[in-house]
């Protein structure tokens, strides 16, 4: 926004240079270059107060400490306007309206000085009146507006939301739909929109002679919304959507009459009508000493501080540990505390501040681990190619009572449908609802996982579910041939199981919903809290799924107790691996996982790797005897290993199997 050097030094008593003025309002944090015989400034929105030349002038006073020429005003008495009435339907959307009608005007073109200002910041010189106008606003920054008071029906402002049909053609010859967008209406139509642009049908032109000169506050919002919605940019709405001084309208309206009657004393002030709904009141702070140190991080002295909220005209009164203030009516953005810190420093100097940040106290938060361990989990899916689900906590009675354990769900009271009529006591039945309305519309192949809140006794648990649908109508180079399905699920939850050290176990016992023999129930200690495998038929039936499905759902609250390792990080070795297979021959109840994690346990030297690869069960095999085939994977970090070393290792864990399961070495 430019303002030109000699309308702000106007306003100054031994004004600087335009050299110093530059330097001067950087130090205060506006954002200034020179621009011609002028100041080219960046305003952030909160700066309404200084987008004019007086705001600007007062900027540097209060900086400097030098003294500000006041404009001068009419100083008469002012009668109130009779015969006219002015009225704000909605005091929010315009707490007041003044008014002023001035008789036996002409809008002759302005006086040379009054054209020079306009033109020195390229706008355009209408007329006297017209212009008179435009050159308040740049003066103090609050738009005001000339009405022809001829052309307004029934001697009536009123500040109303526009009617359906009503229409408004404004001055810039653009015809608008009024219907519900706030106006300024005579006693039968819209003639301006509020804070935005006037209307043609009340346009001062060469035949008025009777002016109505409004000067009003609009609600910024609504002057924003108006503006945006029909596109109108205007000077006038630039003010009105950031805020403006209410404290000082009488001074423009006297400063008006003043410069009117120095160009046409023949002119005859009737009246001014002050509708008033909502009286402009300081708003009162309280600046505390200590406040003021912990958030510059310096000590002002006592006397700096005071003069500069004098200054400023804030009306600064000691009190016990600080100052009562009030805040003036130019500072609209200045409501709080930390806002009077903020200008107490940009007039200080921002230089006094110290390159160090000030001492601050910790904070005694500390992440939850079970959402630390949900976060991991949802992170880790996602990056196995699973799609997250969101899916509604509400079911129906039937789908819910398939994985019920009996017990009575949690019922809606007025539930939308039959299918949302209980909440869930596990995530499932919603999801797999999702995967069967999926495939119906032909996406067969699935991924989905989701993560969030059952409701069972009174809580609300936090459970993991993950549903996998296979297509066998389609294969891929990258699909493992004649693989279950069950394998697939049970090497994500093992993923997870190893990334974030659960102490998760897996056993044939399985929740209801899921078949027995093609599943695992999920163990968390001795307690169930899960499964994963394949559907119970009654489940499958009652979704109509054809294609191949696994699924898995497990209750994650005892990630509240757990504690989530780092990431291990080891050196990746350059010597060659050596690879061992060895088959045991086991009773039938051992678990495959149990004899798995007792060789672990064994922490065989050099072990890199140790994978299950067969389980057989069958001739020439005795009956009740099953064959567990592990490979093992030997490397050293540091040089090649030998044969013997590594026989060596395996006659050890191979004793151990022995003795601890019975094993027998399958030739």
């Amino acid at each position: 926004m430019y303002f030109h050097y000699d309308w702000v030094a106007e306003y100054l008593e031994d004004a600087p240079s335009l050299e110093e003025m530059l330097l001067i309002l950087n130090a205060t944090g506006l954002e200034t270059e020179r621009d011609g015989d002028g100041l080219e400034i960046e305003h952030t929105i909160n700066r309404p107060d200084a987008m004019n030349h007086y705001g600007v002038a007062r900027e540097i006073a209060v900086k400097t400490g030098r003294a500000l020429r006041e404009p001068q005003v009419f100083d008469g008495d002012l009668a109130t306007l009779q015969g006219w009435t002015i009225h704000s339907d909605d005091a929010a959307m315009c707490p007041q309206y003044m008014g002023l009608l001035v008789e036996n005007v002409k809008a002759e073109a302005s006086p040379a000085w009054l054209k020079q200002r306009l033109e020195a910041i390229d706008q355009t010189s209408h007329n006297f009146l017209v212009d008179l106008t435009n050159f308040l606003l740049w003066e103090f920054g609050h738009p005001s507006h000339a009405f022809d008071a001829d052309k307004l029906a029934g001697n009536e402002i009123r500040v109303r939301f526009a009617t359906k049909g009503e229409t408004l053609t404004t001055l810039d010859g653009n015809d608008h739909q009024a219907d519900g967008y706030l106006c300024i209406a005579d006693a039968e139509q819209p003639v301006a929109f509020a804070g935005v642009m006037g209307g043609a049908n009340s346009e001062v032109d060469e035949n008025t002679t009777r002016l109505l000169l409004e000067l009003a506050a609009f609600d910024p919002v609504q002057v924003r919304y108006t503006g945006r919605d029909k596109q109108i940019f205007s000077d006038a709405r630039y003010r009105f959507e950031r805020g403006v001084d209410r404290e000082n309208m009488d001074r423009i309206i006297r400063r008006f009459i003043f410069l009117l009657l120095q160009q046409q004393p023949q002119a005859r002030v009737i009246g001014l009508h002050d509708m008033n709904v909502a009286p402009f009141q300081r708003t009162q702070i309280e600046l505390r000493r200590q406040r003021l140190d912990l958030l510059l991080g310096i000590s002002l002295p006592d006397t700096q501080v005071e003069d500069l909220l004098g200054r400023m005209d804030f009306r600064p009164q000691p009190m016990d540990g600080g100052w009562l203030l009030q805040a003036p009516g130019y500072k609209v953005d200045v409501v709080r505390e930390v806002d009077v810190v903020e200008e107490l420093i940009r007039f200080a100097g921002f230089d006094l501040l110290t390159s160090e940040l000030p001492a601050m106290g910790g904070t005694s938060y500390t992440e939850q681990p079970l959402a630390v361990g949900e976060r991991l989990c949802r992170n880790m899916l996602v990056g196995m190619g699973l799609q997250q689900a969101v899916s509604f906590s509400f079911v129906g009675e039937t789908a819910e009572a398939l994985f019920g354990t009996g017990a009575e769900p949690l019922r809606l009271r007025n539930p939308m449908n039959i299918n949302q009529a209980v909440m869930r006591r596990n995530i499932l039945p919603p999801l797999l609802t999702c995967v069967a309305q999926n495939a119906k519309r032909g996406l067969r192949r699935q991924q989905l996982f989701e993560i969030g809140h059952v409701f069972q006794n009174g809580t609300e648990p936090h459970h993991l579910a993950i549903v996998l649908s296979f297509d066998t109508d389609r294969t891929r180079w990258f699909d493992s041939a004649g693989q279950h399905p069950f394998y697939v699920i049970k090497g994500y939850l093992e993923a997870l199981c190893e990334r974030l050290a659960l102490p998760l176990t897996f056993k044939s016992e399985v929740p209801t919903w899921l078949n027995p023999g093609e599943a695992l129930g999920i163990y968390h200690g001795d307690q169930l809290i899960g499964g994963m495998g394949c559907l119970a038929p009654k489940i499958t039936a009652f979704y109509e799924f054809e294609q191949p499905l696994v699924v898995a759902e497990l209750s994650l609250d005892f990630l509240n107790q757990h504690h989530l390792p780092l990431p291990n990080v080891a050196k990746l070795s350059d010597q060659p691996a050596m690879r061992q297979d060895m088959a045991f021959v086991v009773d039938q109840h051992h678990a495959a996982g149990a004899v798995h994690q007792h060789i672990l346990d064994l922490q065989p030297a050099c072990l890199e790797d140790l994978e299950l690869f067969d389980v057989y069960e069958g001739k020439p095999l005795e009956k009740g005897k099953k064959s567990l085939g592990f490979r093992f994977h030997f490397r050293h970090p540091e040089r090649t290993l030998t044969s013997e070393e590594v026989a060596k290792v395996m006659d050890s864990v191979v004793e151990s199997v022995r003795n601890t399961y019975g094993a027998v070495i399958r030739i």
